[in-house]
């Protein structure tokens, strides 16, 4: 199917794609699960559907090639903060909060990128789109939440030394063929002369549709520019010399989502059982008690659901 890029994906094709992949309990659901996303669920379907323009053929084998990746990358259900040590102590990558459409924000202070193992940068990046994910999930939209979120890589004081192509076609790859509609903007903040160089090795990886949502944005239109996506009590004053917003680290974000999903397990263990009539119905006429999985895209460690997310932990830039 070619033409322009659909945006919506019919029931009718959710329900032929999931048929075509096995349904929900087939080798790819199943793939999916293991690597601690949500199966074949309406969400995760419609977004590879639309990231396909609508060729449910294509969907398929992507998806395919997708879960078979996942299972084998995140084997643990997720990534670990003891896999990604190194990167994680650089101390370069943040999610302060939401912008103005109740998107996740990630920034990326770039110029404390060092190029060690390119295999681990790829696999923070992946913790990094995975803590976005839980964050929108439970994020001020709710169930309106339409999967993607926001980025700002932070280029003023790039150094030949940070300019990783590895990494950088690593992050363009993994949101083309692991992490389909996910990218809403992404705003490249100052970048030196000595970006583009790298920028022009990387630009012919990335899919025609994801360059429409990069934005190189510079100091003089900086503050209209981010005005209109963010408020100012999300971006750190290093941002913007008007912001409020606290920095909080990837491992800070994560810990406060799974310490969430720990109490909140706890809490449902010891609530009491709701009283059920005769034909085992809940709540009167009509209400019935239906298994399955919670309306969420993603699945946090151990299966648990997580909540809105907490206050921000203020952390040193």
């Amino acid at each position: 199917m070619t033409g322009h890029h659909p945006t919506v994906a019919t029931a009718e094709q959710i329900a032929e794609l999931r048929r075509m992949l096995g349904g929900s309990d087939g080798e790819v659901a199943r793939q999916l699960l293991k690597g601690g996303e949500w199966g074949l669920d309406d969400a995760t379907c419609r977004r590879w559907i639309l990231a396909r323009k609508g060729n449910l053929h294509d969907a398929a084998r992507d998806l395919t090639a997708h879960a078979a990746w996942r299972a084998a990358f995140v084997p643990k259900g997720r990534i670990h903060e003891d896999e990604i040590t190194d990167d994680l102590a650089q101390n370069k990558s943040f999610l302060p909060g939401y912008c103005k459409d109740g998107r996740p924000l990630c920034i990326v202070v770039v110029n404390r990128h060092k190029m060690n193992d390119a295999e681990s940068s790829k696999r923070c990046i992946a913790y990094a789109l995975d803590c976005a994910v839980l964050m929108g999930q439970r994020g001020p939209l709710g169930a309106a939440w339409d999967g993607k979120m926001s980025g700002i890589f932070d280029l003023r004081g790039l150094k030949m030394s940070n300019c990783d192509f590895a990494t950088l076609r690593n992050v363009f790859d993994l949101l083309q063929h692991h992490y389909p509609e996910r990218l809403e903007q992404l705003w490249l903040y100052c970048a030196p002369t000595i970006f583009f160089a790298l920028w022009k090795l990387v630009y012919p990886f990335i899919d025609p549709v994801t360059r429409e949502k990069v934005k190189f944005v510079y100091e003089k239109d900086a503050e209209r520019d981010f005005k209109q996506g963010f408020d100012l009590d999300v971006l750190p004053k290093e941002i913007l010399s008007c912001g409020t917003g606290r920095w909080v680290t990837l491992e800070q974000r994560y810990s406060q989502l799974l310490a969430d999903v720990a109490a909140e397990a706890q809490q449902a263990q010891h609530a009491p059982a709701p009283a059920s009539d005769e034909a085992g119905e809940v709540g009167g006429a009509g209400a019935r008690v239906v298994a399955g999985p919670p309306p969420m895209e993603g699945k946090a460690e151990g299966g648990a659901q997580l909540r809105p997310e907490p206050a921000a932990v203020e952390v040193m830039a």
